[in-house]
């Protein structure tokens, strides 16, 4: 088997490339290569040319990065039938591992990743690509756009962007009128948000369930209705501290194996996938593969 390790190097700290490198270069009888990310979005182009430079032979793809990577990397295999994924997190929040519990600190030791075994886990296919972790938009989208345009403040502290758009999302994000479908369901409301998720965290702090079930083909759905103010701020606060009892009277919560959005007056939107967003989209329809992709865990992940 060929290891191949596609690394952020913008990801974590400044030293992660290398360390990763120091790291494989010390484990006996490993077959690997290591290719860098140049920007985001180039993981798709990556994984295209890899697969067809290393046509025949058994290979297992590693994400060193985060969240968006993820997406970005599963997002250039032409079919995941027959692919090994394993996910080396060093990104900022990593909120897929977080459906392991306690376990997931195992995922941060490369070797038992490297020595692990594969779990068959559901992912969310979509018309404008393919999302690990979770589908959303509203507050959270509005929050992704400005991080972009704030990352040059990482030199204040990896989190300023992050706190900078959070706040940002809180004082500034529109509330839009959505249709939504889920499975035999229609919903057409005013939200603040609207999120998909295959995990329950988005944004490392933002819980819309207390667990997940990611081998069960179903989407969790919470929408939350649309809110300004101390109220949302109230409101973001409550869904953070996974208190959804405070918030029940404007949340629309559920299960559901596929979904199509679309803002009512039919005007663009912008999706967030995973941490990457997709821009102008007129409609979203998605669904959930039932344990389409096969995903390294380090021994032990697996009860």
């Amino acid at each position: 088997m060929i290891h191949i390790f596609i690394v952020n190097p913008y990801a974590g700290k400044k030293t992660f490339a290398d360390d990763l490198r120091e790291k494989l270069k010390n484990i006996d009888g490993l077959n690997y290569f290591v290719f860098n990310t140049r920007n985001a979005g180039y993981e798709t182009e990556l994984i295209d040319r890899v697969v067809r430079i290393f046509q025949g032979e058994k290979l297992r793809f590693y994400c060193c990065g985060g969240s968006g990577t993820m997406r970005n990397m599963l997002s250039g295999f032409d079919s995941l039938e027959d692919v090994e994924v394993a996910f080396f997190p060093c990104g900022l929040t990593n909120d897929f591992l977080k459906v392991f519990g306690e376990k997931e600190k195992l995922f941060y030791d490369i070797e038992e990743l490297i020595n692990g075994e594969v779990m068959e886990v559901d992912y969310i296919r979509t018309n404008h690509g393919i999302a690990l972790n979770t589908l959303s938009t509203g507050l959270d989208a509005h929050c992704q756009t400005k991080m972009e345009s704030y990352r040059v403040l990482t030199i204040l502290g990896r989190q300023t962007p992050y706190s900078l758009s959070l706040l940002s999302g809180i004082l500034f994000a529109k509330n839009n009128k959505y249709t939504i479908t889920v499975d035999e369901e229609t919903f057409e409301d005013v939200y603040t948000e609207v999120f998909f998720g295959n995990g329950f965290v988005l944004g490392g702090g933002l819980y819309f369930d207390y667990d997940a079930n990611i081998q069960d083909g179903k989407f969790i759905y919470s929408f939350v209705k649309g809110v300004y103010g101390i109220k949302r701020i109230k409101t973001m606060l409550a869904i953070g501290a996974k208190n959804f009892k405070k918030v029940e009277n404007i949340l629309q919560k559920g299960m559901c194996s596929q979904v199509t959005i679309k803002k009512t007056d039919g005007t663009p939107f912008v999706v967030n996938h995973d941490g990457e967003l997709v821009k102008d989209v007129t409609e979203v329809h998605a669904q959930v593969i039932r344990k389409g992709l096969h995903l390294v865990v380090p021994k032990g992940v697996i009860s």
